[in-house]
């Protein structure tokens, strides 16, 4: 007959977390029997799993015998000891990437940073293009006055207005 997990760490009365990390086993993993995607466990293998859970029991008996030590299996306490590490690496990556963020926070900073001294910088040019601008255009309507001026000048000194008979006779 075949049983679930479940129905298995109910006859043992032990975890499911047990019954997995006993099938996780070289030697239960090849008798494991695979339906609709879900593990199945046949009397054989259910029988095997009794015999190295008493196993174990003995051996934290023996073990409480000597020293006041709670009793935890030992599938627990490796399963522990990886939930620890696997923790440890997550905090680390989360570390890094925190510090990787803080890189490039820091580099954007001196970006904008840079941004903004450039703004100041073409503002105060703008400025002084401006008032330079201004000089200029003085200086050049004064240009255009003087030349007008003198234009004006040269139109009076020039000889009186002859008519146009006067022009084609040359009188």
């Amino acid at each position: 007959m075949l049983y679930t997990v479940q129905q298995v760490s109910n006859k043992l009365k032990v975890s499911k977390v047990t019954i997995y990390n006993k099938l996780k086993l070289k030697e239960y993993k090849a008798k494991i029997v695979k339906k609709q995607g879900q593990a199945m466990i046949d009397d054989d293998l259910v029988n095997m799993i009794k015999d190295g859970i008493k196993f174990t029991n003995k051996f934290t008996d023996t073990n409480n015998t000597n020293t006041p030590i709670e009793s935890q299996s030992d599938d627990n306490i490796i399963l522990d000891e990886d939930l620890l590490n696997l923790n440890k690496e997550l905090i680390k990556a989360l570390l890094e990437q925190i510090r990787q963020k803080d890189k490039q926070m820091e580099e954007k900073d001196i970006q904008i940073a840079g941004l903004h001294k450039l703004i100041e910088n073409n503002q105060v040019l703008l400025k002084e293009k401006s008032q330079k601008d201004i000089l200029l255009l003085e200086e050049h309507f004064q240009y255009l006055d003087d030349k007008l001026i003198d234009i004006k000048e040269q139109m009076d000194i020039k000889e009186p207005k002859k008519g146009l008979l006067q022009k084609l006779f040359k009188i």
